[in-house]
């Protein structure tokens, strides 16, 4: 059974993993980065598929005053974004709008309510994938349910707190960190800005949930890519949650217990079933396969490739033998990979608290991006049967 937060949280995905999907990660990695003081306080927000965080910052000092999750409530029209485009066209949209928009701002009075001295709201920086700030905003998620795949919308980054939330409780500006892509949305430019102060010039950032983004920097050149993961890697119906279903498939396939077509043999502990491993070999191969691309795309390889950032909390939970052990990640990797937490959350603490700087390389990133539509790409299809397999072959 998944535990939920209130059940003996110890708060560190790292060092647990069993609420799998129900996980709420608070934690970033957070920067040296100067604070550009100002009066008041302010709230990041990382709007994830699956959970909201929230933190209240001191805009003087930086010091988080306060924290705040929960679950997305829109959880109830699907447990990722391809259900809930689904909803949003069959008439759900304002519903789930309304969900999400009642639900941060109870959160915002949660975080004010923390504190003694009647704080005034200066600033509301969100972030959260494409379809996530689609939701937000009220904008129809129908173009991002079709080929190409694409938001018919581009929306200013800026918008009044009444004009996002239907009240005038305070009459702050909320910033929408802006999306690269249909699905590489405000939660990976907002990742980015968390670990760029800190990084070097070649990294590669990838974000475990349903859409299996990723960003690949090289001195200043930046190239992203999704794969569609599926909710796989969440383990949601698994007792051990996020980074039990990696470990214990792992064991299936050094046991032989699993055979690397996948196929379960009959005398398998009954750890899943035949579908929930198919699911994971399609997971596991589009991140694999999306991850090759990326780097043939910048003519790299596994030896020159920078640090491997991982995101979010199945990043955080992830025991690396395991990734490597089911293909998942390449065991020339092994080495380079770093659990950066809430990377969105921290992003969007940046914005807040280093405006300038942020903005300056927000604009960067922007000015020098490029995507890769895997869909369409020609190896992708060859490298995802290749990556299909339980032996892996390596190609870089």
């Amino acid at each position: 059974m998944n535990r939920t937060r209130s059940e003996s949280c110890i708060g560190n995905c790292l060092l647990c993993g069993k609420c799998g999907s129900f996980a709420i990660l608070e934690d970033y990695a957070a920067g040296t980065e100067h604070v550009e003081a100002r009066q008041g306080f302010g709230a990041a927000v990382d709007i994830g598929t699956t959970n909201v965080v929230m933190a209240l910052f001191d805009l003087r000092t930086g010091v988080c005053a306060a924290r705040h999750s929960f679950m997305n409530p829109q959880r109830a029209y699907g447990p990722d974004v391809i259900s809930r485009i689904g909803a949003a066209g069959h008439g759900a949209l304002a519903d789930m709008r309304r969900l999400i928009v009642e639900n941060i701002a109870l959160g915002i009075e949660t975080l004010l309510d923390a504190r003694v001295d009647n704080p005034q709201l200066e600033e509301i920086v969100a972030a959260g994938n494409t379809v996530m700030t689609h939701l937000l905003l009220g904008l129809s998620c129908e173009s991002l349910g079709v080929s190409p795949f694409q938001p018919a919308h581009r929306p200013e980054e800026q918008f009044d707190f009444r004009d996002v939330f239907g009240v005038s409780t305070h009459s702050c500006p909320v910033v929408i960190v802006p999306w690269f892509a249909g699905f590489v949305g405000g939660d990976i430019t907002a990742g980015l800005l968390s670990i760029l102060p800190g990084a070097p010039e070649r990294f590669l950032l990838i974000d475990l949930g349903t859409n299996g983004e990723m960003a690949l920097y090289d001195h200043g050149r930046l190239t992203v890519t999704a794969t569609a993961a599926g909710p796989a890697f969440e383990g949601s119906s698994h007792g051990g949650g996020a980074s039990g279903v990696l470990d214990d498939l792992a064991r299936l396939v050094r046991e032989g217990a699993v055979d690397e077509t996948g196929l379960l043999a009959d005398s398998a502990p009954a750890l899943f079933t035949q579908k929930e491993i198919r699911d994971l070999q399609l997971a596991k191969s589009a991140v694999r396969s999306g991850l090759e691309i990326l780097l043939e795309t910048a003519g790299l390889d596994y030896e020159t490739l920078g640090p491997v950032y991982l995101a979010g909390g199945i990043g955080q939970a992830l025991c690396v033998d395991s990734a490597v052990t089911v293909g998942l990640l390449p065991a020339e990797l092994k080495d380079k990979v770093r659990a950066v937490g809430n990377a969105s959350l921290g992003g969007a603490a940046r914005l807040l608290l280093s405006p300038e700087r942020a903005r300056a390389d927000m604009g960067k990133l922007f000015a020098a991006v490029s995507e890769i539509n895997l869909a369409d790409h020609p190896r992708f299809n060859e490298l995802f049967i290749e990556n299909m397999s339980f032996i892996t072959p390596c190609t870089l």
